[in-house]
C-alpha cells in the first residue's frame, strides 16, 4: 500500500503543497501540529500502526516527518523494523532494510539533514522569543490568549460535546482550535 504522511505547523497553514499528488496515494495521513515531538501527534501514530509488510511511506520533505533528529532517526527504524520503506519526495532518498552502501551514506546525510531540522526550530523559536520580549518592551504583547467563549459558550460547548458532536464538529461550530477545544473541555 502506498501511504503519505503530511503535516504542517498551523492551523492557518495548509497542506496543498504536499497534497499536489494525493490521487498517487491509497492512504494520506495529514495533520496540522508541530513536529517538535512524536509524541503528541496523533496522524502519525496511526500511520505507524497502521504499516503493514511491504507498504511504502511516502513524505514531502524531512523536516515534515520530525524536527528533531532522534524522532526523526526513531519513525525511520519503526518503519523499516516493520519491512516497510519511507520515501522523502523533496530528497529523492528512499529507507528500507536493505541495505547497501548508498542507504547507508544516505543515512548519515539524514542524520545531518535531521540536526539542520532540528537546529532550523531551535533559531525559529528564538526569534519568536526576541519578537516577543521587543513587543512585551513597547506594551504590545498580550501574554494570555483573550478568552474565545463566553461562560454562557462554555456550557454550551460542553452540552453539545454531551449530546454526541464531534470534536470537528465543535471546533467548526465555535470557530476554534483543537487544543483551545481541549481546554476548554478540561474546565
Amino acid at each position: 500500500m502506498k501511504i503519505k504522511y503530511v503535516r504542517c505547523s498551523t492551523i492557518n497553514q495548509n497542506l496543498d503543497r504536499q497534497l499536489a499528488d494525493k490521487e498517487n496515494y491509497d492512504l494520506i495521513f495529514e495533520e496540522k501540529i508541530s513536529g517538535k515531538s512524536k509524541n503528541n501527534r496523533t496522524e502519525l501514530q496511526n500511520m505507524l500502526k497502521s504499516l503493514r509488510s511491504g507498504d511504502e511511506v511516502f513524505c514531502h520533505s524531512i523536516d515534515r516527518l520530525a524536527r528533531n533528529t532522534l524522532d526523526l532517526l526513531t519513525i525511520i527504524k519503526e518503519i523499516k523494523d516493520k519491512d516497510c520503506s519511507i520515501t522523502f519526495i523533496k530528497e529523492g532518498w528512499t529507507f528500507s532494510n536493505q541495505e547497501n552502501f548508498a542507504n547507508k551514506t544516505q543515512e548519515l546525510m539524514l542524520t545531518i539533514m535531521g540536526a539542520i531540522a532540528q537546529a532550523e526550530r531551535i533559531t525559529i523559536k528564538e526569534r519568536q522569543m526576541e519578537g516577543i520580549k521587543i513587543a512585551q518592551e513597547r506594551g504590545k504583547y498580550q501574554k494570555a490568549h483573550p478568552t474565545k467563549l463566553n461562560k454562557l459558550q462554555l456550557q454550551q460547548l460542553k452540552d453539545d460535546r454531551a449530546t454526541g458532536m464531534t470534536e470537528t464538529e465543535l471546533m467548526n461550530k465555535y470557530h476554534i482550535s483543537k487544543p483551545t477545544l481541549y481546554r476548554y473541555l478540561r474546565r
